[in-house]
């Protein structure tokens, strides 16, 4: 057979870890297995009903045509206003978004990769928080980059290091921070004094920063997520900071959408030329009939927010009931309470690995014909050795169906201790002792 020769950066590609589960999980529920997938963002919340109803009516009145690159300009103006809304309900002063400054993209997937694209050079790198959405490596490898990681750790509930070491983390080579807030995997929300410690170094370098805000409406507590856009400095650096700041955001979790794959960049209108370029080469358009859809939910709840409610209610049930259920059948395991997203991250302190556990509860263990797929936390680490002791939940199923999965989780832990016994190994998953203590004015700005 001849050579085959693909590109570099096709060869650096590598699918992600919670995807290969994803595959497992299904071939297992083609076999009848029940397998409670809490190894994926993929809720089981139905999507908002204005959406279906929308593009019901649109291919009815036999609407299907090419769209400007830059996204239809009843999706951007309707998710500008939301956007400022969000922000005005509440008082709170912010860049004001016009259409200009937001184009569409094929979910925030897209939104990232295209944004690296116009951003990044061969060799470049993008200084990222840590831990992190394990695809971001690859959306910027496409562009040849390479990702440097900051790391915060969960016994610290995640705090962003001071200053001066973030400035240690600074090389030649970097173009760009990026930063998850309300954090996947963590459910961490950055602080104002944070984001803005972050915006302040990338004036001091000369650097862009990017925010993933696309968990904005998932909040477990009382304090909302501080943005980018929030970002209070003086006049001067009001001005560079304008220049250099992008949102990356998505209505895919917001609606409980997540394969209609609409996103945005939300940014300066030079920058957003830039980006729009990368769509029009390569995408060309994104569908007009889903983005009619997506705009008729943006404009549903600015006239009513009770969506957005109900759904923050049925995750704050979704993790009382996950907390509730750790403490009872892993009373040992660390589980910082997050304060946003819909995921939550437990540490096994005395575990060197938990990928093998992770991967016998899903193909060696059964109960009643059901099992488990859970995310071990090594793929949203860079740093060597992190996240290796530590698993994520998605809270995508109702609470009941989170405290069997839980259960199970247990058996299928004491199951793991006998074959790891039967093969004179390791560490004794039946000991409690496992873990530790579960825890839980300035003017506004035209952008």
């Amino acid at each position: 057979m001849c050579p085959v020769h693909f590109s570099r950066r096709v060869e650096r590609l590598r699918p992600s870890s919670i995807r290969e589960m994803m595959a497992i999980a299904k071939q297992l529920g083609t076999e009848g297995v029940t397998v409670y997938e809490l190894n994926m963002g993929q809720p089981d919340i139905e999507g908002i009903p204005v959406f279906s109803e929308a593009i019901t009516e649109r291919v009815k009145d036999r609407h299907c045509y090419y769209s400007p690159f830059w996204g239809e300009n009843f999706l951007r103006e309707s998710y500008a206003k939301y956007l400022n809304h969000y922000f005005d309900r509440r008082g709170v002063k912010h860049l004001i978004v016009e259409k200009e400054n937001v184009i569409v993209t094929v979910g925030a997937s897209q939104a990232l990769c295209n944004t690296f694209l116009a951003l990044c050079d061969p060799g470049d790198e993008i200084l990222c928080i840590e831990p992190f959405f394990p695809v971001y490596p690859g959306f910027l490898g496409v562009a040849e980059g390479i990702l440097r990681t900051v790391p915060t750790y969960a016994e610290e509930d995640f705090v962003l290091p001071p200053f001066e070491r973030l400035e240690m983390y600074i090389t030649p080579r970097t173009r760009g921070i990026l930063f998850n807030s309300p954090n996947n995997p963590s459910g961490k929300i950055f602080t104002s004094k944070e984001v803005t410690r972050l915006a302040k170094l990338a004036l001091k370098y000369d650097l862009w920063i990017i925010a993933d805000e696309v968990y904005r409406e998932m909040i477990f507590g009382e304090n909302e997520a501080f943005s980018l856009l929030q970002v209070d400095l003086s006049p001067d650096e009001m001005e560079k900071f304008k220049h250099r700041a992008i949102v990356i955001d998505s209505a895919s979790k917001s609606f409980a959408l997540t394969g209609t794959r609409i996103g945005f960049v939300v940014s300066r209108p030079e920058i957003i030329e830039k980006i729009a370029l990368i769509n029009a080469h390569t995408i060309a358009s994104v569908s007009d009939v889903i983005q009619y859809g997506v705009a008729k939910a943006y404009e549903h709840v600015l006239e009513d927010p009770m969506f957005f409610q109900e759904m923050r209610k049925t995750y704050r049930e979704r993790l009382h009931a996950a907390l509730e259920s750790v403490k009872e059948f892993f009373p040992g395991v660390i589980a910082p309470r997050p304060d946003g997203a819909f995921y939550l991250m437990l540490q096994f302190p005395e575990v060197d690995d938990i990928s093998e556990y992770a991967m016998f509860l899903l193909k060696n263990f059964k109960l009643d014909n059901e099992t488990v797929a859970i995310a071990p936390a090594a793929g949203f680490y860079q740093t060597p050795g992190r996240g290796k002791n530590e698993v994520r939940l998605a809270l995508v199923v109702d609470p009941e169906k989170i405290r069997r999965a839980i259960f199970l989780m247990r058996k299928a832990w004491d199951e793991f201790a006998d074959f790891l016994k039967s093969q004179g190994r390791g560490f004794s998953p039946k000991d409690n002792r496992l873990g530790g203590k579960s825890k839980s004015d300035r003017e506004e700005v035209n952008y």
